[in-house]
């Protein structure tokens, strides 16, 4: 099985944990390709069954800049029997009423357009007002906080890449 591991950064940090995620992922055996948003199209990303999408959250609740150029494409995609997972990258402390909105916005658009979601996370261990990327107490995808949580993201991808493994029969 091979996963196609997109995201989109502007700092750099989102494209660390996405490289960080292929590790994790090829240390067990899976094949990933991982890709820039900004280099894809989309009938590259409609070649994979297993997906992964990577976004900030910019300023009060934006699209990283790569991924706000994409976005409208994926109104014309059809997802359907595409598992995708979604990780955002977030400050919960200086943006606690938009964190991990753009995350939210991608996995909406992935439901809108029939794909299947996978690796909802808890929202337990964060403290934020409100988020677009929430269902009840759960996260639409991985959650991370390298401004106010830098140390937990290690364990959190750890985690995260069991569960996708797990959940995708891996």
């Amino acid at each position: 099985m091979k996963i196609g591991l997109i995201y989109g950064s502007s700092t750099g940090n989102t494209e660390t944990a996405a490289y960080q995620l292929k590790d994790k992922f090829e240390a067990s055996g899976a094949s990933v390709e991982i890709h820039n948003i900004g280099a894809m199209t989309s009938e590259q990303m409609l070649g994979y069954e297993y997906m992964i999408f990577g976004i900030p959250t910019w300023n009060t609740g934006e699209l990283q800049d790569d991924w706000a150029i994409f976005f409208p494409q994926l109104g014309n995609m059809n997802f359907a029997g595409k598992k995708v997972a979604v990780f955002g990258m977030g400050d919960q402390n200086g943006y606690g009423f938009n964190f991990l909105d753009a995350a939210g916005m991608l996995a909406d658009e992935v439901l809108i357009q029939g794909g299947d979601l996978y690796g909802y996370w808890s929202t337990a261990t964060y403290d934020f007002a409100e988020s677009l990327n929430t269902d009840g107490e759960f996260f639409l995808g991985l959650g991370l906080d390298n401004d106010g949580q830098e140390e937990m993201t290690e364990p959190r991808l750890n985690k995260w890449v069991s569960r996708l493994k797990e959940e995708w029969g891996f």
